[in-house]
């Protein structure tokens, strides 16, 4: 296995950015909340304010008050109004897929989304089956199941619906159209994936009702929402880069203040654990409905672990991290039952499979993840970024741990989900 050359002399203290899926839905609920409400913690990047910008155009004010922090006067779902101009979500594929489903279930209200190169070539086929099962009006305007998307909302029916992806874009995707319509909807999956919406939902009164366990639940209307506070936590997926650094420092410790620790987001930490991570929760609370911490990470030795499918709904965005750390773990790596990862910013299996074999790592690529070996040693490479910024922040992540000369074709691709993360890597 490759060692670590990077060291710090004391113990960091990190804050990293808001929760992105969090950020997404605080600006969908406060949009569906009838009057005043307020944002604290919002991540300031592209992803989370496009989806802003685009409920502004649907008649909700946001005001910025401070870094992070915006009130925000909603005419409530029944106010909503079509929007004059094609509701761009750039590279944001949360955004898009969440605001489908949300507008899906908004009568009367007509409107086209789209999104930059790489959001226009991700399949949209996941939610636009289910949402025309229920009734929408919903189409990809080039008839090949991506975006552009066109909409016109309408009351849609009850459903009942068995994912067969465990997807939280899928499942809140559906919540939310059922919500702006005021309809029931019974929805099952799998494995339980990340339940920021079933929370946000309970957090404003709404009705959740569990059937034999979390991953199998009944919503009912009506669904009248007021104004709130919305709190959002650090983000566990931001935090991964550094909780992976700090697991692999050859000395020194790193502490992340205010994460979110979400049980459907956890993942990592489990994971980590489980390959010998020493990492420390401290300072537990709630907030807003979603359970938050400090993280303490300290130097560890890591060994090849199997990973479990269950565990990787929980883990999905975090794979690409995951795997700079099996080129430090004893007995390699393997990543399966990951098929999903091929729905991502990019095609995730082939983006990380193609940068690792530049470096000279031995890959094996399948259908649903991949594998390699134990690694003695890597190369001078200049990483294909492939426009997603989980490829290019795990990459440097690594360029940081070994000072090899690595570079990125691209970083600008970072600023879309973590504008912050080179000052981190910085203060580090």
């Amino acid at each position: 296995m490759i060692e670590s050359k990077l060291k710090i002399d004391k113990k960091v203290s990190i804050k990293v950015s808001g929760d992105k899926s969090v950020s997404h839905r605080s600006v969908l609920f406060s949009s569906l909340a009838k009057g005043k409400s307020r944002i604290t913690g919002f991540l300031e990047a592209e992803d989370p304010k496009n989806t802003m910008h685009s409920f502004s155009e649907l008649g909700v004010k946001f005001q910025k008050v401070k870094e992070g922090e915006y009130l925000v006067d909603s005419p409530g779902k029944e106010g909503l109004v079509s929007p004059v101009n094609v509701l761009d979500f750039g590279n944001g594929g949360t955004g898009i897929r969440l605001s489908a489903g949300l507008i899906s279930g908004l009568t009367g209200v007509t409107a086209t989304l789209t999104g930059d190169e790489s959001l226009r070539k991700r399949p949209m086929k996941r939610i636009l089956d289910p949402l025309v099962a229920m009734g929408a009006e919903i189409f990809s305007i080039d008839k090949n199941d991506k975006a552009p998307l066109k909409i016109i909302g309408k009351k849609l029916n009850s459903f009942k619906y068995k994912s067969k992806l465990s997807s939280a874009q899928v499942k809140s995707c559906l919540m939310l159209a059922s919500i702006a319509s005021d309809s029931e909807l019974e929805y099952e999956e799998e494995e339980l994936s990340r339940d920021h919406t079933e929370n946000m939902l309970t957090h404003l009164g709404g009705k959740l009702e569990y059937i034999n366990g979390k991953t199998h639940f009944k919503i009912q209307p009506p669904f009248s929402f007021s104004g709130s506070e919305f709190f959002v936590p650090g983000d566990i997926s931001s935090a991964s880069f550094f909780i992976v650094l700090g697991v692999l420092l050859k000395k020194g410790e790193i502490l992340i203040q205010n994460v979110g620790l979400n049980p459907a987001r956890v993942g990592i930490l489990e994971v980590l654990t489980e390959m010998g991570a020493n990492i420390v929760i401290q300072n537990e609370k709630i907030e807003c409905g979603e359970k938050t911490g400090d993280l303490l990470v300290l130097p560890s030795e890591l060994h090849r672990i199997e990973i479990s499918k269950s565990i990787i709904p929980s883990i999905i965005d975090e794979i690409p991290i995951l795997t700079i750390a099996g080129l430090f773990t004893k007995g390699g790596f393997k990543i399966s039952n990951a098929e999903d990862l091929r729905a991502k910013e990019s095609d995730r299996i082939h983006s990380m499979v193609t940068n690792l074999r530049a470096l000279g790592v031995i890959v094996e690529e399948y259908k649903d993840g991949y594998e390699f070996s134990e690694v003695k040693d890597l190369k001078k490479i200049t990483v294909e970024s492939f426009m997603d910024h989980r490829i290019a922040m795990s990459f440097l992540i690594l360029e940081k741990l070994i000072s090899l000369g690595i570079k990125i074709d691209d970083e600008s691709w970072i600023d879309t989900s973590f504008p912050e993360f080179k000052k981190i890597m910085s203060e580090i």
